[in-house]
């Protein structure tokens, strides 16, 4: 003999097991805004390190392995996700038709800008990464420029314990 179960008694026991299996995310890394310091400039064509010095800040999102962050160079919006060991994450954002300047002097009207974001966890409140940032002008080549760099990712000034 089957028993039938109730859909409230269903959809109660699913809720229930969905909550409980909420805490235990292996992603350790607090939601919040984060300021990226450059450690090491791998590449930088036409000074955009020095352009977008103040901007260099992500504020991140995180639900169950998608992660979403708002990046502070031309507003722009990163998606990625965390990877399967739970430690390192990566996104991606671009934003079109955009309007700048390039080497302080040069105006810009961009097909693209693209930036790309791969990080590793720390501690809850700092990661460590890289992040390339292309400008992408198909009528001037004085305006194709990339960013690579090195950073820390430290949320509220707070450093890992043991990290200076």
């Amino acid at each position: 003999m089957v028993r039938a179960v109730s859909t409230l008694r269903r959809l109660s026991l699913t809720a229930l097991l969905a909550s409980s299996l909420a805490g235990c995310l292996p992603y350790s890394q607090n939601e919040g805004v984060y300021e990226l310091i450059p450690t090491e400039t791998l590449r930088d064509d036409c000074d955009l390190l020095e352009k977008f010095q103040g901007n260099l800040q992500l504020s991140l999102q995180i639900s169950g392995r998608v992660v979403r962050a708002d990046f502070g160079v031309q507003n722009m919006q990163l998606d990625g996700y965390f990877l399967e060991d739970g430690e390192a994450f990566t996104a991606d954002g671009s934003v079109t038709n955009v309007s700048t300047t390039v080497d302080g002097a040069t105006e810009c009207l961009l097909d693209q800008v693209r930036v790309h974001l791969d990080a590793t966890t720390r501690c809850d409140t700092e990661f460590q990464g890289q992040l390339r940032l292309a400008y992408d002008a198909n009528n001037n080549t004085a305006c194709t420029c990339e960013l690579w760099l090195r950073f820390d990712g430290v949320q509220g000034n707070t450093r890992c314990e043991g990290n200076p």
